[in-house]
């Protein structure tokens, strides 16, 4: 569910350079790229007022985050964010994000639990931080990495089989953290047995934690996952279950994981999904911004 920031530094910074403009073409330029970003892609992209962070029909009061506040992000803040989330939506098949998430908010910060954190997800909906103080690189990056974290959690709620299944796959004697403040106390990175499975300290919390990880790691560093697989079957059962996920929900998503070099991991578990996920008409909803 969560996405601590903490490991989200480094990478490819803002590529937007604004230079000496005002702040006012500033903010029209964002509003634009914004709102193309966002007909591109069939979603939403919204960064104002965190209650705003809504979609119909859902009401207003679906904006308020359980356990969690967070903060209107920075002009400054948006150029890497913007980059982080473009990068990272081509990896979908066209309409296949939208059909589950409509929109995509940016929050200048965000706490769970009294705990900072770098994401976290709504009915339709996904919201990343974006804040100053982890840089351009730091920034894109949360972005980047955020996209594939929380939409995961689109994707594990929309199955209801799933949580039960992968939960099957974690080790024995497991058991989670009791809050999101223990969750995002936990490192996001550093050495775990390998015979449990774990990628990260942070998703050997929850289940969905340990699949939001996952999920990140499939998209953005394929082949970790295919080498922790040769070693460990548990890696690779967890692997093909989420794979078996997302390509019920759409076929397409076959391929995505094939040029992603990862078929030889689909057939290590015996039994594929095969309840829980009504399969509909894939709609494109028309992009649309909210301004800040």
């Amino acid at each position: 569910i969560l996405l601590g920031a903490g490991s989200l530094l480094g990478g490819l910074g803002g590529r937007l350079c604004w230079g000496s403009r005002s702040p006012l073409v500033v903010a029209r330029l964002i509003q634009a790229r914004a709102a193309a970003m966002g007909s591109r892609y069939g979603i939403r992209i919204g960064y104002g007022p965190p209650e705003s962070f809504f979609v119909p029909p859902y009401p207003a009061e679906a904006a308020q985050i359980k356990s969690g506040v967070a903060t209107q992000v920075a002009l400054a803040a948006l150029p890497a964010a913007l980059d982080g989330i473009d990068q990272a939506l081509p990896s979908y098949p066209p309409g296949f994000f939208s059909r589950l998430c409509k929109a995509i908010f940016l929050c200048g910060s965000l706490t769970l639990d009294g705990a900072e954190a770098g994401g976290t997800y709504g009915h339709a909906w996904i919201i990343l931080v974006a804040t100053s103080a982890v840089g351009n690189a730091g920034i894109f990056e949360t972005a980047r990495l955020g996209v594939h974290h929380e939409f995961s959690s689109l994707v594990w709620n929309r199955i209801p089989a799933l949580p039960a299944r992968w939960t099957a796959l974690l080790p024995p004697g497991w058991t989670p953290a009791r809050d999101n403040a223990q969750a995002l106390e936990a490192p996001d990175h550093g050495a775990m047995p390998l015979a449990d499975g774990f990628l990260s300290p942070y998703g050997a919390t929850t289940a969905e934690n340990d699949f939001n990880v996952y999920a990140e790691t499939l998209f953005t560093a394929p082949r970790r996952i295919v080498e922790l697989g040769k070693r460990h079957d548990r890696f690779a059962r967890k692997a093909a279950l989420l794979m078996a996920a997302y390509t019920l929900l759409d076929a397409r998503m076959a391929v995505v994981f094939q040029n992603l070099g990862l078929a030889e991991l689909r057939d290590a578990i015996p039994v594929r999904l095969e309840d829980g996920a009504p399969i509909v008409p894939i709609i494109i909803p028309r992009g649309e911004i909210t301004p800040p």
